[in-house]
């Protein structure tokens, strides 16, 4: 019986302000000549390969939105009972109400 070899996957690589993530295990690399993981990086670039494009995230307008009234709802209220923004939070949750 002929024994196979194992079958390499390609490595890929998600920049990343700080550095790159290695796809395969989720691993952060910072850009640091001292960093193994890091020169390994730079060899794999050097051999012609790219790494994919920081991922651009669009936030969710409703979110926004939501986000944006609750606060409006929690300064409103805090001020007619005459509390912080915070003590409202901290009195009523999130919500802003009891």
């Amino acid at each position: 019986m002929t024994e196979q070899a194992p079958e390499t996957i390609a490595e890929a690589y998600v920049l990343a302000k700080w550095g790159v993530i290695r796809a395969s295990d989720g691993a952060s690399i910072p850009d640091d000549e001292g960093n193994r993981d890091w020169r390994e990086y730079l060899a794999w670039c050097a051999e012609g390969n790219v790494a994919d494009p920081i991922p651009v995230v669009i936030p969710d307008p409703q979110i926004a939105e939501d986000a944006a009234t609750k606060a409006t709802a929690t300064a409103k209220i805090s001020a007619d009972v005459g509390l912080t923004p915070a003590e409202a939070v901290a009195l009523f949750g999130d919500s802003g109400t009891p």
